[in-house]
């Protein structure tokens, strides 16, 4: 377990790929000059160029003295001709110790970085930001939201406009957050053991990551509301550190596919992927320039870890900035949100398709399975520990109105049982095995909990509809498409319904009261179905899913 999390620490990103194979210095047909930026030696990653492309901010490892509280992993600037190489906050190392992935403010005015180490007992690394003067002087190192321990998480990364940032926690999961620390939000939940390196795309539409949410380490993206996950690499071995071309249209990465680690390149839809670096040395962190001219990185060609630069293929045209959006009006969102149906996934699947389109479901513990009266595939829960996340999505945080159904077939009861939870609003059975709709009063200072007049049979497929409609102020559930309860909702809206992932098998807000059976046919509507849509759906999937 130490060896992991070392992985995903500074020694991090370098050890992961270093720690696979030690290079040799002989050269393997490289297609472009290379200049040498830095002479040092020490272990160097994290590149990133100042907006205004004059200088690199990196950090640098330092020898192991945490015990006399002096640096571990500092951060350095270097002029991009590879000139002035020096600390940038040295007045800080005993406070915070290990300083990584910085990313700076579109405006270059600002760094936020992962730190950690003695800053008031943070003894793991949360996001702190510091402010650069003209002179690119750095003061004012603080952590982002002022607290013990951490609050956002590591490897931020501004978003083009700097006003959000994306960054990771050391449970594998993608957050966005305002640039001021607030309104922090999950996007996505990975099932594995790796999710790094975010970096938002030029235009705000992207934010790309490294992941082995498929058994290996792939470049992925998705939209910063966490819809639209899509794979970009496919290659045997480790696909890691994707970064955004100044226009949007490229994306570099770290590879060993032929071997050896160099850095790649490919589109941005994950096609025309080729080889920029062709040496037998470990090249990695790759970063861009601003022109989009040339791309620096680090490398131990000359037996150290140092930063070198090589220019861009002329033929690949990468420009300075990205091209206009279109002003082509969006289509009217559809108020089918999600639709889960199980059917015709991979067994093995770690990720279920969305029919609706938007968000894919990842499972994390729960399982595929087949079942003797059903016609089609379901998703079984062990009551312990597994459970599924659909991630917070801002179109997932509905406070009405709504419809949630679902077929329910309970295996045990044990205590409550949580079928379908967002904190603000869930379904859950109780030890009575009574399904029960449960949601948070529109100021959040209470729970309002209507639960049907009849418990759902062990071992028996029930359909469970409950919604809420906004305008007759009213709450309902059904069973099997009739009416079993109902009452008044005077305040008209769900509150605390934004601060939590949409998660199936447990209560999302603890991780606890696990249900142990099976789902299906899971659907979330923006609208408050009548009691006759109920029905007529109810009567649809049961010729579709049960076996006659």
């Amino acid at each position: 377990m130490t060896r992991i999390r070392r992985l995903k620490t500074v020694a991090s990103a370098w050890l992961f790929v270093f720690l696979l194979g030690l290079p040799t210095n002989a050269q393997r047909d490289e297609p472009f000059p290379v200049a040498r930026l830095t002479k040092t030696h020490f272990s160097k990653f994290f590149l990133r160029y100042s907006p205004s492309g004059s200088h690199i901010v990196y950090s640098r490892h330092y020898a192991n003295r945490r015990a006399a509280n002096q640096i571990l992993v500092g951060l350095h600037l270097v002029k991009a001709d590879g000139t002035d190489d020096r600390r940038l906050l040295a007045e800080f190392d005993r406070e915070v110790q290990m300083q990584e992935h910085p990313s700076w403010s579109p405006d270059g005015k600002r760094l936020v970085l992962s730190g950690g180490g003695n800053d008031t007992g943070n003894s793991s690394k949360d996001t702190l930001v510091c402010d650069v003067d003209s002179d690119f002087k750095a003061t004012g190192l603080r952590k982002l939201i002022p607290s013990q321990g951490v609050s956002i998480g590591e490897e931020p990364c501004f978003s083009p406009d700097g006003k959000r940032l994306c960054a990771v926690s050391t449970t594998e999961r993608l957050f966005v957050v305002d640039a001021d620390g607030k309104n922090l939000a999950q996007i996505l939940q990975v099932d594995g053991s790796y999710c790094h390196q975010p970096d938002w795309s030029p235009d705000g539409d992207w934010i790309a990551f490294a992941t082995d949410r498929d058994g290996n380490v792939e470049i992925y993206k998705v939209r910063p509301d966490g819809t639209d996950l899509t794979r970009l690499t496919r290659a045997p071995g480790v696909d890691a550190h994707p970064r955004w071309s100044p226009d949007g249209r490229w994306l570099s990465f770290t590879s060993n596919r032929e071997g050896n680690y160099d850095i790649w390149l490919m589109r941005a839809d994950g096609s025309d992927e080729r080889n920029l670096t062709r040496h037998s040395a470990t090249d990695d962190h790759a970063a861009w320039s601003p022109d989009g001219k040339s791309i620096a990185f680090v490398s131990m060609r000359d037996g150290g870890f140092d930063i070198y630069r090589t220019p861009i293929p002329a033929e690949l045209a990468v420009a300075d900035k990205p091209a206009p959006k279109s002003t082509v009006p969006a289509a009217a969102p559809n108020d089918l949100v999600l639709h889960y149906s199980f059917d015709d996934e991979p067994a093995d699947a770690r990720t279920v398709r969305d029919r609706a389109g938007r968000h894919p479901l990842d499972l994390v513990g729960s399982k595929l399975m087949t079942h003797p009266n059903k016609k089609s595939g379901v998703l079984a829960f062990d009551g312990k520990t597994s459970s599924a996340s659909a991630g917070n999505a801002t179109d997932l945080r509905l406070t009405g109105p709504l419809t949630i159904s679902l077929w329910v077939r309970p295996e045990s009861i044990t205590g409550n049982g949580y079928l379908v939870s967002k904190h603000g609003w869930n379904i859950y059975l109780g030890t009575d095995s009574i399904p029960r709709f449960e949601t948070r009063t529109a100021e959040d200072k209470a729970w309002d909990t209507l639960a049907a007049k009849q418990p759902l049979p062990p071992k028996v497929w029930s359909f469970v509809a409950v919604v809420f409609d906004t305008q007759a102020k009213h709450k309902r559930i059904y069973v099997d498409g009739k009416l079993s309860a109902e009452s008044l909702r005077n305040d008209g809206a769900i509150g605390a319904a934004a601060g939590h992932p949409l998660e199936f098998g447990h209560y999302v807000a603890s991780k606890t009261q696990w249900f142990h059976g099976q789902m299906d046919e899971i659907r979330l509507e923006q609208r408050a179905l009548s009691a006759d849509q109920v029905r007529q759906e109810f009567d649809r999937q049961r010729k579709l899913v049960l076996t006659e």
